[in-house]
Protein backbone atom coordinates (compact mmCIF):
# COMPACT_ATOMS: atom_id res chain seq x y z
CA UNK A 1 0.00 0.00 0.00
CA UNK A 2 1.60 3.19 -1.00
CA UNK A 3 1.99 5.95 2.09
CA UNK A 4 0.52 8.47 -0.72
CA UNK A 5 -3.52 7.44 -0.85
CA UNK A 6 -3.53 9.46 -3.58
CA UNK A 7 -0.83 7.63 -5.97
CA UNK A 8 -2.04 4.45 -6.01
CA UNK A 9 -1.72 3.11 -9.78
CA UNK A 10 -4.58 4.63 -11.93
CA UNK A 11 -5.26 7.14 -9.62
CA UNK A 12 -4.01 11.12 -10.03
CA UNK A 13 -1.71 12.45 -7.94
CA UNK A 14 -3.55 15.63 -7.11
CA UNK A 15 -5.19 14.91 -3.47
CA UNK A 16 -8.36 17.03 -1.65
CA UNK A 17 -5.95 19.13 0.19
CA UNK A 18 -8.50 18.31 3.65
CA UNK A 19 -7.09 14.46 3.26
CA UNK A 20 -3.38 15.80 4.44
CA UNK A 21 -4.58 17.92 7.77
CA UNK A 22 -4.96 14.68 9.38
CA UNK A 23 -1.77 14.72 10.45
CA UNK A 24 0.14 17.96 13.15
CA UNK A 25 2.98 18.30 11.39
CA UNK A 26 1.63 18.71 7.71
CA UNK A 27 -1.50 21.12 9.46
CA UNK A 28 1.36 23.05 10.56
CA UNK A 29 2.94 23.08 7.05
CA UNK A 30 0.01 24.48 5.74
CA UNK A 31 -1.11 26.82 8.35
CA UNK A 32 2.33 28.71 8.03
CA UNK A 33 2.52 28.54 4.36
CA UNK A 34 -1.38 29.97 4.26
CA UNK A 35 0.05 32.99 6.19
CA UNK A 36 3.08 33.79 4.24
CA UNK A 37 3.26 33.82 0.39
CA UNK A 38 6.62 31.39 0.58
CA UNK A 39 8.64 29.70 3.19
CA UNK A 40 11.97 27.89 3.25
CA UNK A 41 12.12 24.62 4.94
CA UNK A 42 14.23 26.21 7.87
CA UNK A 43 11.35 28.61 8.08
CA UNK A 44 8.69 26.46 8.70
CA UNK A 45 10.74 24.49 10.96
CA UNK A 46 11.42 27.53 13.49
CA UNK A 47 7.14 27.20 14.31
CA UNK A 48 7.39 23.61 14.54
CA UNK A 49 7.97 21.17 17.34
CA UNK A 50 9.30 18.60 14.59
CA UNK A 51 12.21 17.72 13.33
CA UNK A 52 14.14 19.24 10.69
CA UNK A 53 14.02 15.63 9.25
CA UNK A 54 10.48 15.01 9.85
CA UNK A 55 9.28 18.37 8.67
CA UNK A 56 11.30 17.33 4.80
CA UNK A 57 9.77 14.14 4.99
CA UNK A 58 6.38 15.90 5.01
CA UNK A 59 7.00 18.77 2.59
CA UNK A 60 8.59 16.04 -0.09
CA UNK A 61 4.87 13.99 0.74
CA UNK A 62 2.53 17.46 0.33
CA UNK A 63 4.65 18.15 -2.48
CA UNK A 64 4.08 14.82 -4.15
CA UNK A 65 0.57 15.29 -3.80
CA UNK A 66 0.62 18.53 -5.71
CA UNK A 67 -1.15 20.59 -1.92
CA UNK A 68 2.53 22.44 -1.80
CA UNK A 69 5.07 23.78 -4.81
CA UNK A 70 8.68 24.29 -4.46
CA UNK A 71 10.85 26.74 -6.28
CA UNK A 72 14.75 26.97 -5.90
CA UNK A 73 15.31 29.91 -3.87
CA UNK A 74 17.73 33.26 -4.80
CA UNK A 75 20.83 33.78 -4.60
CA UNK A 76 21.68 37.07 -2.05
CA UNK A 77 25.05 37.44 -3.94
CA UNK A 78 27.02 36.86 -0.13
CA UNK A 79 25.92 33.32 1.07
CA UNK A 80 27.63 31.05 -0.34
CA UNK A 81 26.56 27.91 -1.41
CA UNK A 82 23.18 26.68 -2.59
CA UNK A 83 20.03 28.94 -1.97
CA UNK A 84 17.41 27.04 0.10
CA UNK A 85 14.08 25.98 -1.58
CA UNK A 86 11.43 28.09 -1.09
CA UNK A 87 7.82 26.13 -0.53
CA UNK A 88 4.03 27.57 -1.40
CA UNK A 89 0.83 26.65 -1.19
CA UNK A 90 -0.56 25.35 -4.63
CA UNK A 91 -2.28 28.13 -6.29
CA UNK A 92 -5.40 25.46 -6.55
CA UNK A 93 -6.25 25.01 -3.41
CA UNK A 94 -4.49 28.04 -1.36
CA UNK A 95 -8.19 29.53 -1.37
CA UNK A 96 -9.69 27.05 0.20
CA UNK A 97 -6.68 26.30 2.27
CA UNK A 98 -6.87 29.97 3.41
CA UNK A 99 -10.57 30.14 4.00
CA UNK A 100 -10.95 26.93 6.20
CA UNK A 101 -8.11 28.06 8.35
CA UNK A 102 -9.25 31.54 8.79
CA UNK A 103 -6.95 33.70 6.77
CA UNK A 104 -8.45 36.27 4.06
CA UNK A 105 -5.12 36.16 2.33
CA UNK A 106 -1.53 35.65 3.11
CA UNK A 107 1.02 37.90 5.36
CA UNK A 108 3.44 40.34 2.85
CA UNK A 109 6.92 38.39 2.57
CA UNK A 110 9.21 37.88 5.08
CA UNK A 111 6.22 38.53 7.65
CA UNK A 112 7.21 34.51 9.24
CA UNK A 113 6.64 36.22 12.78
CA UNK A 114 2.60 35.51 12.27
CA UNK A 115 2.90 31.75 12.09
CA UNK A 116 0.76 29.75 14.02
CA UNK A 117 2.67 27.26 16.70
Amino acid sequence: MSAFPAARSGETRQSNWLDVIADPVRLQILRSLSQVPDATASELADGSPASHQTLRRHLEALEVLEVIRSRPGASDGETSGRPAARFSLSPEVRDSVCLVLGNASPAPPGRLDRLVA
